[in-house]
């Protein structure tokens, strides 16, 4: 009897001595990034049967056998969930999960994959995104296009080599340059302004007439009432000033209330390397008209370009209809020159408000040389479409009301973020966002059986089952928070409160041990 209160007494030190340890373990991680405190649970050990020591009547009349414990043993250890607070971080590489779900990283020498909720990551010295122990986040990659793949595999930056100033090979992270498409330019254009330019056989084309490419000013100021200027980008990423001039055209032989505005399309004569480049037509792109009505509303628009081989701009019959394209907007094509880059041709697309529903000119085969002084030769857009802020002709000051191209020159990188949905997004210089990679985010049908692996580090066990490929906010899994880490969910008032029962039950089942010690002397002494 004495050896079994002895070996009892023993197992409940061993078995508070593992709820101890546990504890040390959880308040020995208070501070450690996404950590996860486990419980211990005990149980009992085994029972021994002791005839006859209950005692009191049951049905039947029968006396039963008790049973007397034999000690206790740590039953089960449970890994706690829970999420913890989120503190702020100065890195835009710093993540956390708000709600369900893991990150995975991949081992760089092997296949083995860990998944953690730590998210301190940082990009390592070949542009993939890497935590402290140089493991590899996974994410689906994103193209130009935006378009997320479905293969997960190693976040990592698109870096280019580049030779610097001293002609070392250096790697960066580059948005190339894109030349400009498409120019929007909404306009006010005074109803009150004089005709500055006048021609009396082609009147709607004065302005090109007056343009001289081969002097340092192009077109004086006392020709034109307004001009609007908007930098546009070549493909090799050259900025360019594209202008378009507007001058009133007073034409004594329309009885109607329209009111006629012409307008130029132009590029610094020296930007230009087109057909007319080193003419006295250099610099010039497009050519055509507007016409309001009497109120000041756009009601249609002409436009003439270039014709293809053509060398001399003055030469009106030179000038014909410009193409439309499939947004029902006039197009030109500028060949310009830069300091980066051999010239090349680009389409280039010009929206003032009002567009052909058919892409098509209500007349076509026309030149500009077929209109003379006949406003109603003018070619108008076939089903023309105001849009809400269109160009005008009220009365008051000519102003520029908006304007917008989308075009960009080269831009280097200089920050990423993060989004809730764990896009990766690089920020370059040029002002320019690129979507990268989408971070995969993974659960577990009993996360309870994941393993730890030590280093803020789970592996996949039989009893977690697979890991479920995600990504967040889908499926039950939770957000990615920018810029954040998740701290240890250990409770410190719970753990004290813990150890100190912890305490209390080791020390008295070491006191069952010296008291049964005490028995087993005493009846030793007995038989002396």
């Amino acid at each position: 009897m004495g050896f079994s209160s002895l070996y009892t007494a023993a197992t409940g030190v061993k078995s508070h001595g593992m709820l101890m340890q546990q504890i040390g373990a959880n308040l020995a991680n208070v501070n450690t990034l996404a950590y996860k405190s486990g419980d211990t649970f005990l149980e009992t050990l085994a029972s021994q049967n002791s005839g006859k020591a209950n005692s009191g009547i049951v049905s039947g009349g029968a006396n039963l056998a008790g049973q007397i414990g034999l000690g206790s043993r740590v039953a089960a250890t449970r890994i706690n969930f829970k999420e913890g607070s989120f503190e702020s971080s100065s890195s835009s590489t710093d993540i956390a999960i708000g709600g369900q779900g893991f990150f995975r990283v991949a081992a760089p020498s092997s296949n083995t994959s860990y998944y953690t909720r730590a998210g301190n990551f940082h990009f390592d010295q070949n542009g993939r995104l890497v935590d402290s122990h140089s493991n590899r986040l996974q994410g689906y990659s994103i193209d130009q296009d935006g378009n997320i793949g479905s293969t997960s595999q190693d976040i990592i930056l698109p870096m280019k080599n580049e030779t610097d100033t001293y002609g070392n090979t250096i790697r960066v992270v580059k948005s190339d340059p894109k030349g400009t498409d498409s120019v929007s330019m909404r306009t006010n254009l005074d109803s009150g302004e004089q005709d500055n330019s006048s021609n009396d056989e082609s009147p709607f084309f004065s302005l090109l007439k007056e343009w001289d490419g081969t002097s340092d000013t192009p077109l004086t100021a006392d020709k034109f009432a307004y001009n609007s200027s908007i930098q546009i980008y070549d493909d090799n990423g050259n900025k360019h000033d594209l202008i378009v001039y507007f001058d009133k055209v007073v034409n004594d032989g329309d009885s109607s209330d329209k009111r006629y505005w012409e307008y130029i399309v132009t590029v610094p004569p020296g930007s230009d390397s087109g057909s007319l480049a080193g003419s006295s037509g250099a610099g010039l792109l497009m050519t055509g008209t507007l016409t309001f009505s009497g109120d000041g509303t756009l009601l249609d628009q002409s436009a003439f370009t270039l014709a293809a081989g053509a060398t001399d701009g003055k030469d009106l019959s030179n000038w014909e209809q410009a193409p439309l394209n499939s947004n029902g907007q006039p197009t030109f094509n500028a060949t310009l020159s830069g300091a980066i880059g051999s010239a090349k041709s680009q389409t280039i697309s010009l929206d003032m408000g009002i567009t052909s529903g058919t892409d098509s000119w209500s007349t076509s085969g026309l030149t500009a040389a077929d209109i003379g002084s006949n406003a109603s030769a003018l070619p108008g857009m076939n089903d023309g479409k105001l849009n809400a802020l269109a160009t005008t002709d009220y009365y008051g000051s000519s102003s520029t009301i908006s304007q917008s191209q989308d075009g960009f020159g080269e831009g280097y990188l200089q920050n990423v973020s993060f989004n809730s949905d764990g896009i990766l997004s690089a920020l370059f210089s040029n002002g320019m966002t690129q979507d990268l990679y989408q971070v995969n985010l993974y659960n577990f049908k009993n996360e309870f059986g994941l393993r730890r692996e030590g280093s803020n580090y789970f592996s996949a066990t039989q009893d977690s089952g697979d890991a479920i490929q995600g990504v967040a906010r889908k499926e039950g899994l939770g957000s990615v928070v920018s810029n954040s880490l998740e701290t240890s969910n250990v409770d410190l008032a719970e753990e004290f409160a813990s150890m100190i029962l912890t305490q209390r039950g080791f020390q008295a089942n070491s006191k069952g041990i010296t008291t049964t010690d005490s028995l087993i002397n005493t009846a030793l002494g007995i038989k002396k």
